[in-house]
């Protein structure tokens, strides 16, 4: 079903795509770019049609019954219902349109969902569904401008429809979210993120070296470029490793980190600089991912909690918590207790809580480990008689 003008002279219709209400913002490819935003308002206006037999009788095809008029973004607006159809070609349809009647020469850009509202009929028992028939479409109304569905559902599908035409009626759901007046220039979210991102491994502008790795046992190591006054600014850690009493008394520009994997490192760095880890980083695209997703979460939230860097702890938090499960509940609630998570914490005491999960966290691997190193947590688990 797709949206059409209702007068020949009517200005074009701007395609709905998925895409289009963000991308009415600017591109992210012009970070410098603004654009002229107006008040968004949203209305719901429902048209009651009376007498649904008569006004096909009566009307003619081409012909319409407007409603009385409503107000959004500040500007006056109805609904016109031709019951058979607006043209010849449409003859045997129910077409709607929106009419946007006179206002403010100025072209206001709307989301606009038509809906034909369904409702239970007397004696049925069975729950019809929110509405039988819904179109929806963006496009920019201008004075005495009109958009809508020339075919919105044909009279035949109308007049067999078990939920709509009740009372010898049925009820036309207009919902509108419409820019208008006052209209401001839009500032686009600021790119610096962006650009200490471009910073990121830039070795021609790196002060400082961070080592990672190399006592682990395999003797690997790996060297990450990094600018010692981000890093400081990002991290009250680094910024004592940096400049504090725990800097180097020889000057030299290089941090050791002996308890982290390296890919771990690298995505923590990402986040250091972009305040964001890298894309898909901790996204599932199957079962295999699942755990190792996890796993990598749960690292990630270690070097959070060691370098101070609250928000990405709280990220960790909450991919935990979406991840959770019996073979990881264990585990979780360890790092939970270990690291002060509160509201991690709680997460998985709600989850255990269920006798059908509690019985499958105690045959997980990771069940004896924590009863082993967080004694406070089994006695915790037996006061809330969640463990027996």
């Amino acid at each position: 079903m797709s949206a059409a003008a209702a007068d020949a002279d009517s200005p074009p219709l701007l395609t709905a795509t998925a895409g289009a209400a963000a991308d009415y913002c600017g591109s992210a490819d012009s970070p410098a770019a603004c654009t002229i935003v107006g008040k968004v308002e949203r209305v719901c206006y429902n048209v009651r049609v009376d007498g649904y037999s008569k006004t096909k009788e009566t009307t003619k095809n081409g012909s319409y019954i407007a409603s009385t008029e409503f107000v959004a973004g500040g500007q006056p607006w109805r609904i016109r219902y031709y019951p058979n159809g607006y043209s010849q070609s449409t003859d045997g349809h129910v077409s709607v349109f929106v009419d946007r009647v006179g206002g403010v020469d100025v072209g206001l850009h709307a989301d606009v969902q038509i809906d034909l509202v369904a409702r239970r009929r007397h004696g049925d028992d069975a729950a019809p569904p929110e509405t039988e028939v819904a179109g929806r479409f963006r496009c920019t109304f201008w004075p005495d401008s009109s958009f809508g569905f020339q075919r919105f559902i044909s009279t035949e599908k109308l007049d067999k429809s078990p939920w709509c035409v009740r009372d010898d009626g049925f009820t036309i759901r207009c919902d509108i979210i419409v820019e208008g007046p006052p209209f401001v220039v839009a500032v686009k979210p600021s790119a610096l993120g962006w650009h200490l991102g471009d910073l990121l491994g830039d070795a021609d502008t790196a002060d400082v070296s961070v080592v990672v790795g190399g006592d682990g046992g395999d003797g690997e190591e790996t060297t990450f470029a990094a600018h010692r006054y981000v890093l400081a600014a990002r991290s009250l850690v680094f910024k004592a490793q940096l400049f504090g009493p725990m800097k180097a008394d020889n000057g030299a520009a290089i941090i050791r980190v002996d308890d982290v994997r390296a890919d771990v490192f690298r995505a923590f760095l990402h986040f250091v600089y972009t305040d964001e880890l890298p894309p898909g980083e901790l996204d599932v695209a199957g079962d295999g991912d699942a755990e190792n997703a996890a796993i990598m979460a749960q690292h990630l939230l270690v070097a959070a909690d060691k370098y101070d860097l609250p928000r990405l702890r709280l990220v960790c938090e909450r991919k935990l918590s979406e991840s959770l499960g019996a073979g990881t509940a264990a585990t979780t609630l360890a790092l939970a207790e270990q690291h002060g998570c509160h509201d991690l914490k709680e997460v998985v005491l709600r989850f255990i809580r269920l006798p059908s999960n509690m019985e499958a966290v105690k045959c997980s691997d990771g069940f004896k480990h924590l009863l082993e190193s967080c004694p406070s947590l089994h006695q915790e688990l037996k006061s809330r008689h969640i463990l027996s």
